[in-house]
């Protein structure tokens, strides 16, 4: 029986059935993983529940920093690591999360992040994220976001270029009414900081996304595909803020 890895991973699902059990594969030999779901439908949790170190349990969805803050909570060990159904960790990530466990010198570790859809990885001059996914449960909180959530950490922060693969597998038509879904979340965020928004935002927030995106980033060299991104990139922030002005002018009628 090898040693398992002192870590706890925490994902946070809803009908990723799909994605699942090729994320998990890469986590049997972390002490627990544990699995917030928020209703799946589609077999999710069953297929989780085949894992021996998985731990599953429900919590009615309240926001991305909510729900994660709340697997956080679940987690033992005082190592963590966040990873969504739709990632997996690379060998050379891994690697890195064995060394940066043993040695103990920081408190977090930086890493990239890089998108394939459908087997391949975008041409464009954006490069990889940069994100913390593992940290020590001590030092990282969350700070309260519907979406876009990201891990406040205090304390020394270790980089590193191993990365975690994201397969975002979906459709056009998947994509676009995940922005939708996005735009809601973060139009009532900015509305609840007291964010504004005029006529010109909404004139120019579209085709300057979209300059910025297809020629800027350079997802012109995706050909079509990166066609797409960009309009779904501009979509996203014209509904953003759009749907900022339809909750200010909403709320302004109930005073």
């Amino acid at each position: 029986m090898f040693q398992k890895i002192p870590v706890s991973a925490y994902i946070i699902t809803l009908n990723e059935a799909q994605n699942i059990g090729a994320c998990l594969d890469r986590l049997v030999e972390f002490d627990e993983v544990i699995l917030v779901d928020s209703g799946s439908t589609d077999g999710t949790v069953e297929l989780a529940g085949q894992y021996e170190n998985v731990k599953t349990s429900f919590k009615e969805w309240s926001g991305f920093s909510e729900q994660k803050a709340h697997a956080l909570d679940l987690c033992s060990n005082e190592w963590v690591l966040n990873i969504d159904a739709d990632e997996i960790l690379t060998d050379e990530y891994l690697e890195e999360v064995i060394r940066v466990v043993e040695e103990n010198k920081v408190v977090a570790l930086e890493s990239n992040r890089t998108l394939y859809r459908w087997g391949k990885s975008p041409k464009s001059f954006a490069g990889d994220d940069r994100l913390i996914r593992l940290f020590r449960k001590s030092a990282g909180h969350y700070e309260p976001r519907r979406v876009h959530e990201s891990i406040s950490i205090d304390g020394e922060v270790e980089k590193t270029d191993a990365t975690i693969n994201h397969l975002e597998n979906l459709t056009y038509s998947q994509r676009i009414a995940k922005s939708n879904k996005y735009s809601q979340a973060k139009a009532e965020d900015k509305f609840e900081k007291g964010s504004s928004v005029s006529v010109i935002t909404l004139i120019f927030v579209f085709p300057l996304t979209f300059i910025q995106i297809y020629f800027f980033k350079g997802y012109f060299l995706d050909g079509v595909d990166g066609l797409l991104t960009s309009m779904n990139a501009a979509f996203y922030n014209f509904m953003k803020y759009a749907k900022l002005w339809e909750i200010k002018k909403g709320r302004a009628k109930k005073r």
